[in-house]
């Protein structure tokens, strides 16, 4: 029997409370459900849908395939199945944890719903602070309810050019998913870069092929947003006006801490809610996971917060497991792995940059390699791959690589495992990797990066 109270001597059933239903949330709500069959798990949710594939939204609208197809699970299956309460478009407002309250919007009225235990999952929110971000023309595509109000506008007005604020991978990929379309794209990336987390090479080629089908202004930030005439919007930059149809903001996100920051919740160094490695806050009976929750950087051993679905996922997971009373779970951290295909290209990371291994206090070098993906007589896959590491100890730090289609991902992933493991140089060189002529070459590009990197200097 899962735990609960005993009132005038009738067992009361545990109330989980969880505020956020996307990737964390849900995550949490699930993993609860499993330990705890009896108690009563109720997940609010602000926006129109849950459990969806967030990173997927660029693909909806490019076009390739309807926002349906980004639900993990169609609803039931968390209503009937698994018997949780989802409330959509219930706004949670307020967190009273002296009565273990949360006031809670719902059509318009407030309500308030009890919990004994709660799980905070607010994920991120637009970090742009600029006059006119809140312009009816400068959209967002971080949520569904976002991306679909944007596809809604395209297929309405049919626009013919657009800006992007912002040129991380969000941003590229809405710039090219907007490309695809037909429209003419401007991208504005405030800093000398685009991906500003790869190294200056790597970012390069990602800038090459971005700027044949897109026009990307480095070095530019957006000052204003603002309405010159009765269509269209005018973004005030570094560099001078720009007149368009309309805007996508993907200038970056922060954690979304508000609501729990006002109940108490302490925040980490970061600016993210403060965790343990079990998800649970400072306050008794309250976790937190996902896109609002600081971490710790595998690598480094410092705090960190690095919002990404496959982490936000499982700190869902350990949280909802220790709401609900099960064996303790924990989250280690994280190294900030992802991979994006943009522009006919694909490019990865996990681990430290230069500059993030530098920060930390290590010692980084970089080996970079030009290589083949398989041999030659298969097709050629070309790729170039970073291998960063500490000079003095000879430890991996971290991997960038891009290169063509099928090139990165299976590199990526081992490198991300060798990073897990904190293999030295020597370790990494001989790695058993799998060979075969039409997918793999013999001596594979990162093993070779490491045989350089350990050679004595």
């Amino acid at each position: 029997m899962s735990p609960g109270t005993i009132i005038a001597g009738k067992f009361m059933a545990e109330r989980i409370l969880v505020i956020g239903g996307v990737a964390a949330g849900m995550s949490a709500a699930s993993r609860a459900r499993r330990l705890a069959p009896e108690a009563q798990i109720t997940v609010l949710e602000r926006g129109p849908a849950v459990a969806y594939g967030a990173c997927g939204l660029p693909a909806f609208l490019a076009g390739a395939l309807p926002l349906s197809a980004l639900r993990a699970h169609p609803l039931e299956e968390f209503t009937e199945r698994r018997k949780l309460e989802v409330l959509t478009r219930h706004e949670a407002l307020e967190i009273i944890p002296s009565r273990r309250q949360v006031l809670v919007r719902s059509d318009g009225r407030p309500i308030t719903l009890a919990f004994d235990k709660l799980v905070i999952a607010t994920g991120a929110e637009s970090a742009l602070a600029i006059p006119g971000a809140d312009h009816r023309l400068l959209f967002r595509a971080y949520t569904w309810e976002q991306a679909e109000r944007l596809d809604r506008f395209c297929r309405g007005q049919r626009p013919r050019a657009a800006a992007v604020i912002g040129g991380g991978y969000i941003g590229l990929e809405v710039a090219e998913a907007l490309a695809q379309r037909g429209l003419a794209v401007r991208l504005f990336e405030r800093g000398t870069r685009l991906l500003h987390h790869f190294g200056e090479e790597m970012a390069g080629l990602v800038a090459q092929a971005a700027q044949r089908h897109i026009a990307v202004e480095l070095g530019v930030a957006v000052r204003r947003v603002r309405a010159p005439r009765a269509e269209g919007v005018r973004l005030e930059t570094t560099a001078g006006d720009c007149d368009v149809d309309f805007a996508v903001d993907c200038a970056g996100l922060r954690p979304s801490i508000g609501l729990a920051a006002a109940a108490g919740v302490a925040l980490g160094s970061t600016g993210a809610l403060e965790v343990d490695e079990r998800q649970q806050t400072n306050l008794p009976a309250i976790w937190a996971a996902g896109d609002c929750a600081q971490t710790r950087d595998l690598v480094s051993g410092r705090a960190a917060w690095i919002p990404l679905g496959p982490a936000a996922n499982q700190q869902g997971r350990v949280a909802g497991q220790n709401a609900a009373g099960g064996s303790p779970a924990r989250f280690p951290g994280v190294l900030g792995s992802l991979a994006i295909r943009i522009f006919g290209l694909e490019a990865g990371r996990t681990g430290l940059s230069l500059e993030q291994a530098r920060t930390a206090g290590f010692q980084p070098r970089a080996e970079l390699i030009r290589a083949e993906a398989q041999p030659g007589y298969a097709g050629h896959r070309r790729l170039r791959l970073a291998l960063i590491y500490d000079g003095p100890s000879r430890r991996p730090l971290g991997c960038e690589i891009v290169g063509e289609s099928g090139a990165v991902m299976p590199r990526l992933n081992a490198a991300a495992a060798a990073l897990t493991a904190g293999l030295s140089l020597d370790a990494l060189e001989l790695l058993d990797l799998a060979y075969h002529p039409d997918l793999a070459p013999l001596y594979d590009p990162l093993l070779i990066a490491a045989h350089r990197a350990a050679k004595p200097r």
